[in-house]
């Protein structure tokens, strides 16, 4: 899969001054070190045991109620043709991917699926080792964006209740995700103990 989304990155063509330049050069140099199988060191196994049909029904619940409406890949498959799959034969074509390392298709239903199982194994991995802060409402389970607005609000309506002057700023984060430096994204991942098939 990482060549296949490497080809969308968007990163800077000249390194921002705000960068350490060094440590930017030192980071590629040792990402290019990491191993192409790298072990999960997870007492959990949150990025090496395969699937099972009840996070596939989880997955399918969660589609259900946010996305089937999303737009096919070039399969022209529907998300509600993939619902009707067995759990036990989605976990296994699922696994299999991984396994074997192969990419099913670029932005099918399928592809979009493997990921969201992606995304709630490293987001149980990141709860369970208390990674992720609580001002990242967008990737945790049962909050949503809008809870940064209220606490401004409330910020706000403190500060102006006491006489004190708030300083805002809105940034614009258009380009943050395909800009994101990956050699060091990587590396940050395995000093937090990431490692295993999924990883890979």
């Amino acid at each position: 899969l990482r060549e296949v989304f490497e080809k969308r990155l968007n990163p800077p063509e000249l390194l921002p001054e705000s960068f350490d330049a060094t440590q930017h050069k030192f980071n590629r140099f040792l990402a290019a070190l990491i191993p192409k199988s790298t072990t999960d060191s997870s007492d959990e196994g949150f990025f090496s045991a395969g699937w099972t049909e009840e996070e596939v029904a989880e997955v399918k619940d969660h589609i259900r109620k946010h996305g089937l409406d999303s737009a096919t890949g070039e399969d022209a498959v529907l998300y509600g043709e993939i619902l009707e799959i067995p759990n036990d034969a989605l976990a296994y074509l699922c696994n299999e991917c991984i396994r074997r390392r192969d990419v099913i298709a670029l932005e099918s239903c399928i592809l979009k699926l493997l990921t969201l199982l992606i995304h709630k194994r490293i987001t149980k991995w990141a709860v369970a080792r208390g990674l992720t802060p609580d001002y990242q409402n967008g990737f945790r389970e049962g909050y949503r964006a809008n809870n940064n607005p209220f606490i401004l609000r409330c910020v706000k309506e403190r500060a102006r209740a006491n006489g004190f002057t708030v300083y805002v700023a809105a940034v614009d984060a258009t380009n943050a995700f395909p800009s994101t430096d990956h050699p060091t994204l990587w590396l940050k991942l395995i000093r937090m103990g990431m490692g295993g098939a999924i990883f890979d």
